[in-house]
């Protein structure tokens, strides 16, 4: 009870700054208290002096008493949410019927020489998907981790420690390369489009697909580097994969051939991955098609309600996400996030300061606002205009400023748990403490930033970008 309460004693105490502090000029004061009710539940969710779902529940009680309930309790209609709660039915079905060990059995038996090796083929097949996927939970919460979880099942180690650490190596793994892969493509990730939008109404540039590509070399670099730096810090260096790689062969020779269900499984796969690929043509939301997916699921028999009730991680995902994303929802309906928007503008001055330096400013722009949003959408919409118009006010060559906005930005996901759907999914399998995962996070972050100050500027210069 003591630990609890010196962990509730900052969070408490955050919360209270914005009680006794009058509202600032241009912000009403619900906004002001609801926003100091966010800031605790933030520092609330760092501490973890209660599970996420109590926090929550608690932060949904208190702001309720300056907005509507009903206004907060939007975040649980949130199409992004319920993609994610999908996808994990979705990859409960894909576990159950066998399909995912038998992946992971033929993944081993064939490259499994080193769980970095595997880590790599992940990472490619992620990338290879992000091509046409625009959303992390269907691409890497639907499709790729369901896999990875194949393969963890497998490398069966004697130890439990080392067997966390493979795990937790491959969740972390699958999260950070899916923000890594979202950014490498205008269609990663959903809300590229928008920041293409502005820098065409705001800025006066034209982005293409290609160009995109084209822009974002630094981040193919850090996207080889990521397996790498991640197993250096999990080191699951313990398993021997030689016994692993038989023991891999012989079950999968005992295994026979696919079942029913894994066959069934296999088209509901290939399906969603060719309607996913095909939404801007078909022009189906990717939050039906992960629908259509799990209803094939349970009309096949493949799954059953049982199955689904009985996932704890997937029901307290949808209570506390859903409730911080209503927090989120009623903080922009009452100004706070515009308000911000204005005073960051304001409070940024470019008199004087070298193209290079509004440059920084632009990236710091990009990622550090990142740790209060939730939703990559919801920071997108809210901050992107004020960044373009940020620009816009200065002289600073347009190409380039736009490629750290719009790269950065997804990039930045990465420096919390909840900054992208995906991350709660993942988060709740247990094998990431929260430590590791920021500052990991936040190192492959300011990684992307630091080659995109440096190998980006000189490499759009080269190619005649710089204006």
């Amino acid at each position: 009870m003591k630990t609890r309460l010196q962990k509730m004693l900052i969070p408490v105490m955050v919360a209270s700054l914005f009680f006794f502090s009058p509202a600032p000029d241009g912000l009403n004061l619900p906004a002001w208290h609801l926003f100091g009710i966010f800031a605790g539940t933030i520092f609330a969710l760092i501490f973890q002096p209660f599970p996420e779902p109590t926090m929550l529940i608690i932060a949904v009680t208190l702001a309720s008493i300056f907005v509507p309930l009903h206004e907060i309790l939007i975040g649980y209609a949130d199409g992004m949410l319920w993609l994610t709660v999908v996808a994990i039915m979705i990859s409960i079905g894909l576990k159950k019927s066998g399909l995912t060990r038998r992946i992971g059995l033929i993944l081993i038996s064939k490259f499994g020489k080193t769980l970095l090796h595997i880590g790599y083929i992940f990472s490619f097949i992620d990338l290879l998907l992000a091509t046409s996927t625009p959303a992390s939970p269907a691409r890497t919460g639907g499709l790729v981790y369901p896999l990875m979880e194949g393969v963890i099942d497998t490398c069966n180690s004697t130890s439990a420690l080392s067997q966390r650490k493979i795990a937790g190596y491959f969740t972390l793994l699958a999260y950070m390369i899916s923000m890594t892969t979202g950014s490498l493509f205008m269609t990663g990730m959903g809300p590229n489009l928008i920041n293409v939008k502005l820098a065409s109404d705001v800025l006066g540039i034209s982005v293409s697909w290609p160009l995109w590509v084209m822009g974002a070399l630094p981040g193919f670099i850090v996207f080889l580097l990521i397996p790498y730096v991640i197993y250096i810090i999990y080191k699951p260096e313990s398993v021997s994969m030689v016994e692993v790689r038989e023991r891999a062969f012989i079950e999968l020779k005992a295994s026979g051939g696919f079942s029913r269900n894994e066959l069934i499984v296999t088209g509901v796969f290939l399906l969603l991955l060719v309607l996913w690929a095909t939404s801007t043509v078909t022009q189906l939301d990717t939050t039906m098609v992960a629908f259509i997916g799990i209803s094939l699921m349970l009309v096949f028999e493949v799954v059953e309600w049982d199955d689904l009730v009985d996932n704890k991680e997937m029901w307290s995902l949808l209570m506390w996400f859903g409730a911080i994303l209503g927090l989120s929802a009623a903080l922009a309906k009452l100004g706070f996030f515009s308000w911000f928007a204005v005073f960051l503008k304001a409070g940024l001055p470019t008199a004087g300061l070298s193209t290079y330096t509004i440059l920084i400013l632009i990236a710091m722009l990009a990622i550090v606002p990142h740790y209060f949003f939730v939703s990559l959408t919801g920071y997108v919409v809210a901050f992107s205009p004020m960044i373009f118009s940020f620009v816009a006010a200065t002289d600073i060559p347009r190409y380039p400023a736009f490629f750290l906005i719009a790269y950065l930005m997804v990039i930045s996901c990465s420096v919390t748990h909840y900054g992208n759907a995906l991350g709660p999914f993942l988060m709740g399998k247990g094998y990431n403490d929260k430590q590791t995962w920021w500052s990991t996070g936040l190192l492959i972050t300011m990684i992307h930033a630091v080659l995109y100050l440096t190998i980006g500027i000189m490499y759009w210069k080269l190619i005649g970008l710089w204006y």
